[in-house]
């Protein structure tokens, strides 16, 4: 064996019996890891999970099984279809689809335009109720104006706390 190879393998086998330190490459490897577990499990910390609100819901599900929700609080994704007086207007999630659209009563206190391209989202949060004008104008300190609301009368409607554009 010559000279050369001897000292190559006298190196190679102190550096395999010398245990490896942790370096400071490894240490930010292993706090990067633990830092996007956290993120990953705990990402949703600021937004409360109260009442299944964070479900996103369909309209058509409202619409088809009023009785289930009424009186519980839905979030939904929904095109908007028209306006109905000064704080409504009408959404549905299935546009192409004849069904008949959700009311949804705007009792956030914030003013709401809906856009003007209608093929954009919109989510809302909010109470279902079936709508009685009286009852709503008295719990939620709104008034509506009757005329725009007779053909919606007892049928379900979100009473909405939270509107915003999604998409």
């Amino acid at each position: 064996m010559n000279i050369l190879s001897k000292e190559r393998s006298e190196r190679d086998s102190k550096a395999q019996d010398t245990p490896r330190s942790l370096k400071f490459q490894d240490a930010l490897l292993l706090f990067s890891l633990v830092l996007i577990a956290g993120m990953v499990r705990f990402g949703n910390v600021d937004e409360p999970d109260t009442n299944n609100v964070n479900r996103v819901t369909q309209t058509s599900e409202v619409l088809n099984d009023t009785d289930k929700f009424v009186g519980k609080n839905v979030t939904i994704r929904s095109q908007p279809v028209q306006q109905v007086g000064l704080t409504s207007f009408t959404v549905n999630d299935q546009p192409r689809i004849i069904q008949e659209p959700l009311l949804v009563v705007n009792a956030s206190g914030v003013p709401f335009d809906l856009p003007a391209n209608r093929n954009r989202k919109i989510q809302v949060t909010g109470q279902v109720r079936n709508l009685q004008i009286p009852q709503i104008e008295r719990e939620f300190n709104l008034n509506l104006q009757d005329e725009y609301y007779t053909s919606y009368i007892n049928r379900p409607a979100i009473i909405a706390q939270s509107i915003r554009v999604v998409q």
